[in-house]
């Protein structure tokens, strides 16, 4: 592949009211004489950071294959094709050069271990990282302890990693996001799970219950599985799985928390197994990750690559072999807030490289979401990406070698010849890079054709989707009235004067059934690495059964995890369908739309 795609001097960066507030927030720094960065300068510098990773390869320093690859990179990002998750455009060329969003930590089953953990957390919250962390090693609630007291259990260490979020995050980051997971055969589980019952404890934690082939297995059958002795894994008493399926059902319709996440399923799936058992993710789910383990993210716009009303197969094709070196590159030139989290990362050197735009795509594709045929793209878009990550990668190793603990992984059997990365692909929310790419997030469904956004400063943003703006005018519909009536309804379909076609095209997450979220998530992950985020937004009127139901499909289909949202049960949303101008905001929640951590 030639490196030599030609860059304008001064190209034009249209960027959305969003986008751009997003840039300004946070991403634009500042020059020595005041100034702020403008959006093509941003671009520029993390071009030019990344492609100086590739003097480390080439033989002779040659300055032109140095250039070549870095007006590479710089096109991707300008024509908004590619864009790395938001911690690389904020770090790269930048005084940190902490260029990663996600890390888990372990915690182990002392206080001092709990503690060092916390403080490891303060490091890597400081450094704009989002964290992860098992909890189910801690042993229960009462258990004897050597002192000879009696153990909290692990539940009200959660309140002390969201404590210590809550001060990193107020002395300057502005935001932290946190994972927290509890293996169902815990003792302490339904603890756990009532853990955010009244809807304004743990803010800065998304939960997931991390549950066994043999739970699932019980509850289809209505049977009962182990409850097992955190330190030994041992058995120590039996319950039944139903009720527990019903109970974390009933409180994530309450609260949203918690997801479910199919640990045997993602351990199945760990390329470095001799490195041990991958217990937690990133606080959204995406990336199942070994202990002191990060990933670094990113996003393919594939509305992008829609061109003529076709899918640009090759143009596809290309992005990802550009994403998999420029990300590779951010491997290279990054620095980590922990030594232990440098070398893990060295071992493996995962990418998590995904889709954006998805929902665009459907739109200029007169594709309707919830549909047979989106779905069956899907699976298209995604396999093309693995298939291309996969040997961009495989090429990597072959120019720069195989990430070190290749040889003992389950890469050696089908790429011999070596592979640079032990993932390539994850599918992240990319709730800041989308907006900053001017598309939909990640793979989700459109939210709402007009939405209001409420910004971490109390404004908001207006919006009236851009795609629907141009298909009415393109059907002579988009007259004053119209979009007057269309912002005071703010729904398509409550719009007795819009074609049925369009309300079909323009579906909003609301209205697309719990089945055809799951299905849709299930035909990206079958071709991904890592995990897909992805929530199954459901209406206020959504029963507990229709989140059994997402459950239980969602295990069928071969997720990893699984996360519910039903609107309106939290008091406070950050984007809201219609033009609310009476919408408040009030402390972040952990998926806050403006949180580096969520790509």
């Amino acid at each position: 592949m030639s490196p030599e795609a030609p860059v304008l001097d001064e190209p034009a960066v249209e960027l959305t009211e969003l986008g751009r507030y997003l840039l300004e927030l946070r991403y634009l720094l500042t020059h020595d004489d005041g100034s702020r960065e403008r959006p093509v300068e941003l671009f520029r510098r993390v071009a030019q950071n990344l492609g100086e990773a590739e003097r480390r390869f080439v033989d002779g320093s040659s300055t032109d294959e140095i250039q070549g690859w870095t007006s590479r990179f710089l096109d991707v990002m300008l024509q908004r094709r590619f864009l790395p998750n938001a911690p690389t455009l904020l770090g790269a060329g930048g005084p940190s050069q902490q260029l990663f969003a996600c890390f888990v930590l372990p915690v182990d089953d002392s206080v001092s271990a709990v503690f060092d953990t916390v403080r490891e957390a303060a490091v890597v919250h400081a450094a704009g990282g989002g964290t992860g962390f098992s909890f189910s090693r801690l042993r229960e609630r009462g258990a004897a302890i050597a002192s000879g007291g009696q153990s909290t259990g692990p539940i009200p260490f959660l309140g002390v990693f969201d404590a210590e979020t809550e001060l990193i995050k107020n002395g300057g980051t502005g935001w932290g996001a946190n994972m927290g997971v509890l293996r169902v055969d815990h003792p302490d589980i339904d603890e756990f799970v009532d853990a955010k019952k009244t809807g304004h404890t743990l803010n800065n934690f998304n939960l997931s219950v991390a549950v066994t082939d043999e739970f699932m297995a019980a509850v289809g059958t209505d049977g009962v599985f182990a409850v097992r002795d955190p330190q030994s894994g041992e058995p120590i008493r039996e319950r039944r799985a139903r009720p527990l399926l019903d109970h974390i059902a009933a409180e994530a319709w309450r609260t949203g928390d918690p997801g479910l996440l199919f640990i045997d399923r993602v351990n199945a799936a760990n390329p470095t197994p001799q490195l041990g058992p991958i217990e937690a993710t990133n606080p959204c789910g995406e990336a199942p990750l070994l202990p002191y383990e990060a990933c670094c993210l990113g996003g393919i716009n594939v509305a992008a690559h829609v061109v003529d009303g076709a899918l640009d197969r090759r143009g596809l094709a290309e992005t990802a072999r550009i994403a998999v070196r420029m990300m590779d590159n951010v491997v290279e030139v990054s620095r980590f807030p922990l030594a232990e989290i440098a070398e893990a990362v060295a071992r493996t050197r995962k990418l998590g490289i995904g889709i954006m735009g998805f929902a665009d795509a459907c739109v200029r594709l007169e594709l309707r979401y919830d549909s047979t045929e989106a779905v069956t793209l899907a699976g298209e878009v995604m396999e093309l990406v693995s298939r291309e990550t996969h040997a961009a990668s495989a090429a990597l190793a072959l120019e720069r070698g195989s990430f070190p603990a290749f040889d003992a992984s389950t890469w050696k059997a089908i790429h011999p010849e070596g592979m640079r990365n032990a993932t390539t692909t994850s599918n992240a929310p990319n709730s800041t890079i989308g907006p900053i790419a001017g598309c939909s997030p990640g793979i989700e469904p459109l939210f709402g054709v007009v939405t209001t956004r409420n910004l971490a400063d109390g404004s908001k943003i207006h919006e009236v989707h851009p795609l629907l703006v141009e298909a009415l005018e393109d059907r002579n519909l988009a007259s004053d009235e119209h979009l007057a009536e269309l912002i005071e309804r703010g729904s398509l379909d409550e719009c007795a004067w819009a074609p049925r076609e369009l309300v079909d095209l323009f579906v909003t997450a609301d209205r697309v059934g719990v089945d055809w979220h799951v299905r849709m998530q299930a035909a990206f992950q079958r071709h991904t690495d890592l995990g897909t985020s992805k929530t199954i937004n459901l209406p206020s009127e959504a029963t507990v059964d229709d989140v059994v139901r997402a459950y239980l499909l969602a295990d069928e289909l071969g997720c990893k995890g699984v996360t519910v949202f039903r609107d309106g049960c939290l008091d406070v949303q950050f984007i809201e369908r219609g033009h609310r101008p009476d919408s408040s905001v009030d402390a972040p929640h952990p998926t806050d739309p403006y949180c580096e951590v969520c790509t």
